[in-house]
Parts: structure tokens; C-alpha cells; sequence
């Protein structure tokens, strides 16, 4: 299992409720009418696309719900590199690992003390797993690192791991995943064991609504850089992203920060708007072209008729419409296609972008140009990317 992997662990999920016959019975209709839908429509289930870049960020190598889509990085740009590095030896990091040759090297006065390759780890943690931990010794003290790849390397000191022999280091670290939980404009919570020992307030300078949080998180001597962002009444209060990296000797969460927001910042010049859309029911057809709530909570601000998204888009269709539409006071937009006797619906969420002079909602007009933009462009579908 690499740290992506282990991320994916820490996205927490809601707890089940109480079997509801008449919810049973209503999500049991729902999912004929999603297989219906998917019968028609093959892969349009849920779409997410993009003209150039979203510009809410996400995270660097790992990511948490929601993810926008990815960038699309000018020609005139050169990639920023890989942030944190692997870093030079010394005695804080006395071991290096070549990912290409295979060759470990070490810092003078050090060395091997022990190593578990691919195979042990396998039959310690299991087949998902596919990482290396070796450890080194100047004879005073012993360092273990765990190698995942050129930019994911853990470091600790033996001396602070409870006694741990290499092979118990490497059951624990997979063992004690970090897990960070953050509420926009509250503080940064982690797993079991860990702990913050550094908390940065809004490292990156966003305006209300939207928020930042970054941190230090420790455990048994293995530190790890926490970057989280979020929109208070986009999310509910919940993080729209974050970024986990292992600390590196000789680097700072500054240096982490700052390379972030260069990438972020890269992808904004880059962009031209994002949109992220999934299958809906909350509004449905009634007479003619006029769209009606069809589920409690969702109230319709405004709507047009037979909206102009491109041959694709109008060819076969009996009925279309779009609307402006509020669920529960979040507020999307709906599109919806009769085509053949099936009415299919999405609902877009216009990627709001966390600077403070880009953070106000995007008008009914907006969002279908940035749909109609899509649509019709060659290179994203053609008017084959959102509806069948």
C-alpha cells in the first residue's frame, strides 16, 4: 500500500442510519432509474471536466473529496519540481536510495544496519505494499527510513521509537496512518499516536469564506507537513483538500507551503474556468420544458428552456432545460436532456476559486458557457462528455 493509498484511509465517512422502509423503498426506485440511465448512457454516470484548470486546488500526490479536475499547464510554463526532495546526506539523513539503480549510499561513518525489501514487507503487511526500510548506524545512533518513493521518505531516529526493531518500525508506520481532519476556520485534528507540534493559521492568505490550515504532525520521531483548504458555505464547514508529506531533513513546511501555492497559483493563470458535474434527481420535467423540484430541500431561482450546449447536446432531445437551483441552501446548477422517453439530470457545482476577488457565485449564464464550451470542443468529447 504506497501513501496514497494510506490517505484514502483517512477520508473519513458518515455513519450508517436507520433502516427506513419508505427510504428503502424510494433509494430501491432510484437505482432502477440509475440503471436505466446507465443501460442509455454507458460511462455519463458522474463526469467531472474542465476548460484549462479547477481552480479550487486539491492535494499534491494525494487527494480528499472533492477532487476538481486536473490542470492543464501552458506550454509557456515549465513544471515546478517535486516538492520535498530527497534530501542530501548528513547525520539527519544518513542513507539515500537511488530508484533507478537501486543503490544505497551512505553519509561518512555510516552504515547498513538492516533492510527489508519488497518481499519481507510483503509477507509483514501484505501484497498491497510494495515499499523498502532500511536503517543505518555510525554506532551511536541508528536511523530508519522508509522509502515509498523519491519525494514519500520517512526518517526516525531509533532511539524514539519505543525500542522498535526495523521490522516493528515497519508494522507500525503502515499500522498508524496520520488521518487529518479539519473543519474550515477550526484546527487540524490527527490519528492515534500522532500529534501536532506546529499549527500555521491560514498559510495562504485566502479571504472569507474560504480558509487554509497547515501543521506539523509527529509520531515516535516521524514528522509529516499537513496542508488543508476549504470554503466554509461551499463545504458545510468541511476541508475541500489537502496535501500530506513526509517531513524531509533539511527542508521546512515553509518551503512545502510556498511550493504549493506556486503550483496553485500556476494553475489559476492557467485556467479558464472548471466545472464538476454528477447525476441528479432533484429537479424534474413538467409541463413542457419547465423544470419542477422533484425532491424536498430544492428550490429552482431561475431557469431557461432548450439551452444551447451544441449539436451534441440538442440532437434526439424532446425536452432540455437548465436552471439555477439551491438543495438545501447550497446552490448548483441543473441540466436536463429528455432524449428516447429517458430524462437524464446533472447538477454542476461552478468551481469557486478561493482568491477573494474571484470567490462570488457564477450566474446561470456562466456555467452553460463553460458547459457549452466543453461540449462543442473536439479535444474534450465533442458533445459526447456529459450527456450520451
Amino acid at each position: 500500500m504506497d501513501w496514497q493509498e494510506t490517505l484514502e484511509r483517512a477520508i473519513p465517512h458518515p455513519p450508517p442510519t436507520r433502516s427506513d422502509p419508505a427510504a428503502l423503498v424510494a433509494a430501491g426506485k432510484k437505482a432502477v432509474r440509475r440503471r436505466q440511465a446507465l443501460a442509455t448512457g454507458g460511462t455519463a454516470l458522474i463526469v467531472a471536466a474542465a476548460i484549462g484548470v479547477g481552480s479550487g486546488y486539491t492535494s499534491w500526490r494525494d487527494r480528499a473529496a472533492p477532487t476538481p479536475p486536473i490542470a492543464t499547464q501552458s506550454e509557456a510554463d515549465e513544471a515546478l519540481d517535486a516538492y520535498p526532495t530527497q534530501p542530501p546526506l548528513s547525520d539527519a539523513s544518513p542513507l539515500r536510495y537511488d530508484f533507478d539503480t537501486k543503490e544505497v549510499t551512505f553519509h561518512d561513518g555510516w552504515e547498513k544496519a538492516g533492510r527489508i525489501g519488497p518481499k519481507e514487507i510483503r509477507r509483514l503487511l501484505g501484497h498491497d505494499y510494495s515499499q523498502l526500510f532500511l536503517a543505518a548506524t555510525n554506532g551511536e545512533r541508528t536511523i530508519y527510513a522508509n522509502f515509498m518513493n523519491p519525494t514519500q521518505i520517512a526518517y526516525a531516529d531509533a532511539d524514539r521509537t519505543k525500542g522498535k526493531s526495523l521490522s516493528e518500525w515497519a508494522v507500525d508506520v503502515a499500522a498508524h496512518h496520520v488521518e487529518p481532519r479539519w473543519s474550515a476556520g477550526g484546527a487540524i485534528r490527527v490519528g492515534d499516536g500522532w500529534r501536532i507540534t506546529r499549527e500555521i493559521d491560514n498559510p495562504l492568505d485566502y479571504d472569507p469564506p474560504w480558509d487554509s490550515d497547515a501543521a506539523v504532525a509527529e509520531r515516535e520521531g516521524m514528522e509529516v507537513w499537513i496542508l488543508f483548504s476549504g470554503d466554509k458555505p461551499k463545504s458545510g464547514g468541511g476541508g475541500e483538500g489537502y496535501g500530506v508529506a513526509y517531513a524531509a531533513p533539511g527542508q521546512t513546511i515553509e518551503e512545502y507551503i510556498a511550493h504549493r501555492n506556486a503550483e496553485m497559483d500556476r494553475d489559476l493563470a492557467a485556467s479558464t474556468g472548471a466545472y464538476s458535474a454528477g447525476m441528479s434527481e432533484a429537479v424534474e420535467f413538467g409541463a413542457g420544458s419547465e423544470l419542477v423540484p422533484a425532491e424536498r430541500g430544492v428550490t429552482i431561482l431561475e431557469q431557461v428552456a432548450d439551452p444551447d450546449l451544441g449539436e451534441g447536446f440538442a440532437e434526439g432531445a424532446t425536452r432540455s432545460a437548465a436552471a439555477r437551483i439551491t438543495i438545501k441552501g447550497k446552490e448548483q446548477v441543473a441540466i436536463a436532456r429528455e432524449k428516447d422517453g429517458l430524462t437524464l439530470v446533472y447538477t454542476i457545482e461552478a468551481t469557486a476559486e478561493p482568491r477573494a476577488e474571484d470567490r462570488g457565485a457564477r450566474s446561470l449564464e456562466d456555467v452553460l458557457a463553460m458547459v457549452r464550451a466543453t461540449e462543442t470542443d473536439d479535444e474534450t468529447g465533442g458533445g459526447r462528455s456529459l450527456f450520451p
